[in-house]
């Protein structure tokens, strides 16, 4: 990019706004490419390289598939943005291949403890995955993020929202599988969780839960109070008042097994 302000005061918002209202449905190719360019570009003008790449290659469809080099040559797309472009339509095209049983339902907490367990049997640790869900709180994706617990890097994070931005996620859980007896969070933790749920407010998602998977049981931020409400709309709050409808109150301890979970 050429360092450029974005001369379009207010755009950013009222492009973000029309999506949580009327949908990806409602914008032009070259404005879709625009959104998903705004996460990876920040405080700059993506209007010129979004018609680039629809010049290029020939609507959104054919950017999200095109390879990197190819991304990357065009004007005003850095190394960087063509990964972070392909890694959206990776994501978009996971999901397209997802068969319904594929796809469980993950809408209380402890359908997701019970998920969690079940990973936790072959998931090696220390690792972080990320759940993507659909408006039915349905599994669109699931993703290893990172070998560790350093999950909240800008790396690892770009590649976390590339996922809910290419699966048009309702909503996203991220599973820390922590490698150890106990389940704990650290400010580490607590503080990359906000931030990673302001994004996904911002993207017309929310960040439903981080889920602690220790030997000895499991810790939920949710669950615990730790997770900020930024619920992009009513429906959102709605899933995530629900998601916590059969959850047992959390203990003092920070390793928290439901009754008869085990």
């Amino acid at each position: 990019m050429d360092g450029r302000i974005d001369a379009h005061s207010g755009h950013r918002s009222r492009l973000r706004q029309r999506v949580l209202s009327e949908g990806f449905e409602s914008l032009e190719p070259h404005e879709i490419l625009e959104f998903l360019l705004y996460y990876a570009v920040p405080r700059q003008d993506v209007n010129a390289p979004a018609h680039a790449l629809v010049r290029r290659f020939g609507g959104v469809q054919g950017a999200l598939s095109a390879e990197v080099g190819q991304l990357s040559a065009v004007e005003g797309v850095g190394r960087r943005t063509a990964e972070y472009l392909a890694l959206v339509g990776e994501a978009a095209a996971a999901c397209a291949q997802l068969r319904p049983e594929d796809r469980p339902w993950l809408g209380r907490y402890l359908d997701v403890f019970r998920f969690a367990q079940r990973e936790a049997q072959t998931a090696a640790a220390p690792r972080c995955v990320q759940l993507c869900l659909d408006m039915e709180s349905r599994l669109l994706c699931r993703r290893p993020l990172c070998p560790s617990l350093s999950w909240g890097e800008p790396e690892t994070m770009r590649a976390a929202l590339a996922d809910v931005l290419g699966m048009k996620a309702q909503s996203a859980i991220l599973l820390l599988f922590v490698g150890a007896r106990h389940a704990e969070p650290q400010p580490y933790d607590l503080d990359r969780a906000r931030g990673y749920a302001c994004a996904l407010r911002a993207a017309g998602s929310s960040l439903l839960d981080v889920v602690l998977v220790g030997e000895a049981g499991m810790y939920s931020l949710r669950r615990a109070g730790q997770i900020p409400d930024f619920s992009a709309s009513e429906v959102q709050r709605m899933v995530c008042e629900d998601y916590l409808r059969d959850a047992p109150a959390p203990d003092e301890t920070p390793s928290c097994d439901p009754p008869g979970e085990g």
